[in-house]
């Protein structure tokens, strides 16, 4: 887990500049290359964080923050996805369903601790799981993930 955590995070704070400018009008929070990301997708994402524990949770900090958080990490996984995709790199539902087993021992009550901890939705432990797939794979062949992540965002214009 101490892997998982230290690669997302680095991953997440070599392109944690938030792109909400100029989504006011539009409603587009971010597009990475084809892809659009909404406004609506980041509310959606934070209500469905909020509505996901048996328990009230309170989320600290001010909502823009968590918004640009989760926005953050969809930009990420989506360049995870395309560097992928460009060198051969598939990740199988199976893959990330067994590394989400190996969280908290399996226990559901320590995989929401984390959850709760790190400001994950359901889906969105599970992207970053698979996120987390892919860049183990992708380091041997491209060597250093944030710089190819980094290159890739400025070819398609992040």
């Amino acid at each position: 887990m101490a892997v998982l955590r230290s690669s997302l995070l680095a991953l997440v704070g070599a392109l944690s500049v938030a792109l909400l400018s100029g989504c006011g009008v539009s409603g587009t929070a971010a597009t990475v290359g084809d892809e659009t990301i909404t406004i609506g997708q980041l509310q959606g994402e934070v209500v469905e964080f909020s509505e996901s524990f048996d328990e009230e949770l309170s989320i600290t900090g001010d909502l823009g923050g968590v918004q640009s958080e989760f926005l953050t990490r969809q930009i990420n996984h989506l360049l995870l996805t395309e560097l992928a995709e460009r060198e051969g790199v598939t990740v199988t539902p199976a893959e990330v369903d067994e590394l989400y087993d190996e969280l908290g021992g399996g226990s559901p009550e320590e995989v929401d601790a984390l959850r709760a901890q790190f400001v994950y939705t359901e889906d969105g432990l599970r992207r970053a799981l698979e996120d987390e797939l892919r860049i183990r794979a992708l380091t041997p062949i491209v060597g250093d993930i944030e710089a190819a992540v980094d290159e890739l965002a400025t070819e398609v214009g992040v």
